[in-house]
């Protein structure tokens, strides 16, 4: 994690993509753990009945290229192209229910976090909301097709103004998916193209590669045990925070944290200091979040969040604002009542400005039954 964390010394990566090369080393590292596990025993193998729904979680990184308007200088995405995604099996067309697919290529609603690399000049990234279709191709092979829309956020210079400029686009992925079962229940290596069309921006391509996971059977309760109830996670955690323009560096940042979870779904309210970047941030504020959680594990889970953000800027306007906070969260459980993770957010202020990105590592603890 520390080289990851040593790469911006000529400032011209961000933390977004710092985290997200530090996220797939990660989730990489926890593939070592997956192979030697034993099957998990909520596991459902391929050859078994319906199963309620398929959770699934993926991590991958990759190169590609960007054209089109606003592309200049150097087009490609230098190796720092990379994707997460979460999600689990929907069927709001009745492919399964009408007994058009079987269980086992149910499509799929998934939160993807896309980065598209460091091409000059356009340092793009997003979530999409993207519904997948399966198809397997044989026992070991198969193809997946995802398409949905794709909020992305572009630091760019136009016309000597630099910005954060943020659309909505579409992001189309199409991947090759090979079975590890042999090692793990569920385990798939995927070879992935993803394609990004905004109107009135550059689009790109991109060539993808890395590990999935896929779960077969509802974990109830949260991760850490299985609960009856719903009790509240408190947690704290410290990292850094980076503006997303020219200038400022890397400077502390802190969080706390109330949280409950219902099944896969959870609400956290939290307590957001940014930091002060000296330049541009000095903003603290409180988020309301709506999660989902996708266990991959006995113990691991990944989890995605959105909602509102309040907060006041004591270097721009120092006034309360309302802006946006997006989150991937990565966590390990200690045990029933206590689990560490580490979370990357971006703060989205809709003003093309004064967007902040913030890593931070932290801990939880369970009070209720």
């Amino acid at each position: 994690m520390a080289e990851c964390l040593s790469v911006n010394s000529n400032n011209k990566k961000d933390s977004m993509k710092t985290f997200t090369a530090c996220a797939v080393l990660s989730l990489s590292s926890l593939a070592a753990s997956v192979l030697a596990a034993p099957v998990d025993d909520g596991s459902i193998p391929e050859t078994a009945g319906p199963a309620p729904y398929t959770g699934y979680a993926a991590a991958s990184m990759g190169d590609g290229v960007i054209r089109g308007e606003g592309a200049t200088g150097h087009r490609t995405m230098r190796w720092r192209a990379g994707e997460i995604r979460i999600g689990h099996t929907f069927d709001p067309f009745g492919l399964v229910g009408n007994g058009y697919v079987n269980a086992a290529e149910a499509p799929r609603l998934d939160i993807v976090y896309y980065n598209e690399g460091h091409p000059d000049n356009n340092h793009r990234d997003g979530y999409a909301a993207q519904m997948v279709f399966r198809k397997n191709l044989n026992p070991t092979f198969g193809v997946e097709l995802g398409v949905g829309p794709y909020f992305s956020m572009n630091r760019t210079t136009v016309n000597g103004v630099e910005s954060d400029d943020a659309r909505v686009g579409a992001l189309m992925s199409l991947a090759l998916i090979g079975r590890l079962d042999a090692y793990s229940q569920g385990l798939q290596w995927r070879i992935g193209y993803n394609h990004v069309a905004i109107t009135n921006a550059p689009h790109s391509d991109a060539i993808v590669i890395g590990l999935g996971k896929e779960i077969g059977a509802t974990r109830s309760g949260t991760p850490g045990g299985v609960s009856d109830g719903h009790p509240v996670w408190l947690g704290a955690s410290y990292g850094f925070a980076q503006t997303n323009q020219s200038g400022p560096g890397y400077h502390p940042s802190y969080s706390l944290e109330a949280k409950q979870y219902y099944g896969q779904f959870a609400v956290s309210l939290s307590g957001v200091d940014e930091g002060n970047d000296g330049a541009r941030v000095n903003r603290r504020g409180i988020a309301a979040q709506a999660w989902y959680v996708q266990p991959f594990s006995e113990n691991w889970s990944i989890s995605a969040g959105a909602g509102p953000y309040v907060s006041r800027n004591k270097l721009g306007t120092d006034r309360t604002t309302l802006s946006g906070l997006f989150s991937v969260t990565l966590d390990r459980s200690l045990g029933k009542d206590w689990k560490v993770f580490t979370n990357f957010a971006r703060v989205v202020t809709f003003t093309n400005k004064n967007d902040a990105d913030l890593v931070t590592f932290g801990v939880m603890r369970r009070f209720g039954s």
